[in-house]
């Protein structure tokens, strides 16, 4: 299972819409045929990118992240019948993950949802370390670390998978089943939210 603060790996498929690698369809057919290695190969594959993605949906919380991950590929093994390949595996995974995810941050709120993180950042700076410029970048991710945690799940993923993922208008349209012009009004608003949050979060002092 993916760990917090491990960087995300390099992925081939990062970016591709509409298909995916040639072996990952082997891998599914012989999962399909009762290879159960080809699933863990799967699970190594892509879940510490499903982590990474959704450790911001989760607010932080590395905990609550795993379990999403654990569940999305759960009912993908469960209904991997219903994979038809018109999408690429990964696309599928993380819809099936989204809306896991979604459905129990509906039932449960993370404890770190309001302030993730920001004790240990916080206390780096205080110690002074490093040069100023450093601190200021610090600061600044931790302004927008809370203004993202604020948002709508729907405005925060959008963001997430625009400017934290860098994935393309079409790749993120596929993987939500949105129209491309639905992703880009969409995540407009979110940015304008993301950017009242951070006026809000600076003039009131919250941070």
């Amino acid at each position: 299972m993916p760990k917090a603060g491990t960087d995300s790996p390099s992925d081939p498929s990062k970016g591709q819409t509409g298909s995916e690698p040639a072996d990952d369809r082997a891998l599914v057919d012989a999962v399909r045929a009762g290879d159960a290695s080809a699933y863990a190969e799967l699970v190594d594959r892509y879940g510490e990118r499903l982590y990474h993605t959704l450790l911001h949906m989760a607010a932080g919380d590395g905990e609550l992240a795993a379990e999403f991950v654990q569940e999305a590929f759960v009912r993908a093994f469960e209904r991997l019948d219903r994979f038809a390949g018109e999408s690429s595996f990964y696309t599928w995974l993380y819809r099936l993950a989204r809306n896991r995810a979604i459905d129990l941050l509906a039932k449960k709120r993370p404890k770190s949802m309001d302030r993730p993180g920001l004790e240990a950042q916080g206390d780096a700076n205080k110690q002074g370390s490093g040069p100023h410029h450093s601190i200021e970048r610090t600061e600044l991710q931790l302004h927008v670390q809370a203004a993202l945690h604020r948002l709508p799940t729907e405005q925060r993923e959008i963001i997430i998978l625009r400017d934290f993922d860098d994935l393309d208008y079409a790749t993120i349209a596929d993987q939500l089943d949105l129209a491309v012009g639905t992703v880009k009004s969409r995540l407009n608003r979110a940015r304008a939210a993301l950017r009242e949050q951070l006026e809000d979060l600076v003039a009131g002092g919250a941070l």
